[in-house]
């Protein structure tokens, strides 16, 4: 029966059921879906977000100032299934589905090769670089989502210049800009490399292309309003480059070390020169095959444990994948140099950060690479041998069981503090105590607890509002509120009596995320 089916509707139901198992507890929710998820219930009950700003289109959050696409994107799941991580993570869940289909059909559009196009879209349905961030409410997956339809609603308005695609094609590539930073940077480029790409045929088509520019301009507007008004360069300032001192400090030490300050000891040991250096080093990390194939991301909440963020057995494909799109004659021009320009464009975002390798800014990398390592595949696949099928099969097998004991077994026990693991069972119980002590201190060493408090115990919105106060940014740019009611979020040296005291307990040790005394 099942081969009356068509196979990329397999792969699609395949996807949706490694994304959707267990997705309402794992992992647990982290800080930022519970901002994303917090803001929209406050919009449904009062218009406006947890600061009190009515329908912003960047969200204050922690002072980060978040893109607010997708909490607009979680209100109607929020107001059809309450305030619940499930109902946080299904748009994502749903644009990460869709993903692997446009993928299906921009491929299938590129190249003519249905076998090729269900071999790009089976890599990225099981790819753990790709469900690591479709399981959650992450932000990056859905842009990129809208990134793929964009080049793929450009491919079709090139193939049918007179079609609808000629007044919407720009119009994913917008709506990745109101969803997440890095895509302001990785969208405005693939739309540049796709206009020189195809520029004859676009000034020939050039006055069918006025109405979707203006248009184009029209929605692009009030984000870059927003950004360079509302605080939208703030994240830049916590994450960027330049919020590195080491380059600088290094450039310090190197000039000391001369003892003088001749022009071509300056020259030399230019702080701009030393960060030059470091953009390289962390431009080029994200091609590191440690990183893709081995180690992962070090931020635990973007790999899992004893990974990469690729499957090892993919390793050889890739390397076949590259060698046949520039070796073949089957592929063109065209297609050769936009794969690569989009290999080469998506860890921009994320090596312009001091955060890099980062699997979740460089999220788009997985879709080039997804493709090669399906032509590697393809390549394969082609040679009549059963045994090589087989062993195949097997090994893509025996990853995918790999992938679901680290990410379902062991992730949750190792990176317990990195997910804040706890809080839907702690939070319940802050609620029933909360009028029987003083005070309730709440440990801090948790990212951003009082967001996952509000979440948890659905606190009413219009009272938040009234009471918010975000601390002085820190470092990087972030701040989190001290005290909501009678709730403190930190431990202090000194804890008064009538005091009920919640803090952080040794996961790994004690099998528990939190520990609680009174005082």
């Amino acid at each position: 029966m099942l081969t009356k089916i068509p196979k990329i509707t397999l792969i699609l139901l395949l996807a949706f059921l490694l994304r959707f198992w267990q997705i309402n507890k794992i992992p647990s929710l982290n800080p930022d879906e519970a901002a994303l998820g917090y803001n929209a219930y406050s919009l449904i009950r009062t218009g406006k977000d947890e600061h009190g700003v009515s329908w912003p289109l960047h969200f204050k959050s922690f002072g980060d100032y978040k893109p607010g696409g997708y909490v607009y994107l979680a209100i109607p799941f929020v107001k059809v299934l309450g305030l619940t991580p499930l109902a946080v993570r299904l748009p994502n869940l749903i644009f990460s589905v869709l993903t692997v289909y446009v993928l299906y059909r921009l491929v299938l559009l590129l190249t003519l090769d249905f076998r090729l196009s269900l071999l790009s879209a089976f890599v990225l349905c099981i790819s753990p670089w790709h469900l690591q961030f479709s399981r959650g409410a992450w932000e990056s997956c859905t842009a990129l989502f809208f990134i793929v339809l964009g080049i793929y609603y450009f491919y079709k308005f090139i193939a049918h210049p007179k079609s609808i695609y000629r007044y919407i094609f720009l119009l994913p590539f917008i709506a990745s800009l109101y969803i997440y930073h890095s895509a302001r940077l990785i969208s405005p480029l693939i739309v540049l490399i796709l206009f020189l790409l195809n520029y004859k045929l676009l000034i020939y088509l050039s006055n069918k292309l006025l109405f979707p520019c203006l248009l184009a301009f029209i929605f692009t507007l009030p984000v870059l309003i927003s950004f360079l008004t509302s605080g939208g360069t703030t994240r830049l300032g916590g994450v960027g480059l330049m919020a590195d001192k080491g380059p600088l400090s290094r450039s310090e030490e190197l000039l000391n070390n001369h003892g003088n300050t001749k022009l071509t000891n300056r020259v030399i040991h230019n702080r701009r020169v030393l960060y030059a250096l470091s953009w390289m080093e962390k431009y080029t990390s994200h091609f590191n095959l440690n990183f893709l194939f081995i180690d992962g991301d070090e931020v635990p909440r973007s790999k899992n444990p004893d990974m990469g963020q690729l499957y090892l057995i993919e390793l050889p494909f890739l390397l076949l994948g590259l060698y046949s799109l520039f070796n073949s004659k089957k592929y063109s021009k065209k297609l050769i140099i936009f794969l690569t320009s989009l290999l080469l464009i998506s860890p921009l975002a994320s090596s312009l950060t001091f955060q890099a390798p980062s699997a979740l800014r460089a999220l788009p990398l997985v879709i080039p690479l997804s493709i090669l390592i399906a032509l590697g595949l393809h390549r394969v696949l082609s040679i009549k041998n059963t045994t090589i099928k087989l062993l195949i099969y097997l090994s893509y097998f025996l990853s995918l069981l790999y992938y679901f004991d680290s990410y379902y077994n062991h992730a949750p026990k190792r990176y317990s503090f990195a997910w804040n693991r706890g809080f839907s069972e702690i939070v319940p119980f802050i609620e029933s105590e909360k009028y029987k002590y003083q005070n309730i201190y709440l440990t801090n060493k948790y990212d951003q607890p009082y967001i996952l408090y509000l979440f948890y115990s659905k606190y009413d919105p219009a009272k938040i509002q009234s009471q918010i106060k975000l601390t002085p940014p820190d470092q990087f740019g972030f701040s989190t509120v001290e005290k909501i009611d009678n709730i403190i979020f930190k431990i202090p040296d000194e804890i008064p009596p009538g005091s009920l005291v919640i803090d952080a307990a040794d996961f790994q040790l004690s099998g528990q995320s939190f520990k609680i005394y009174t005082k």
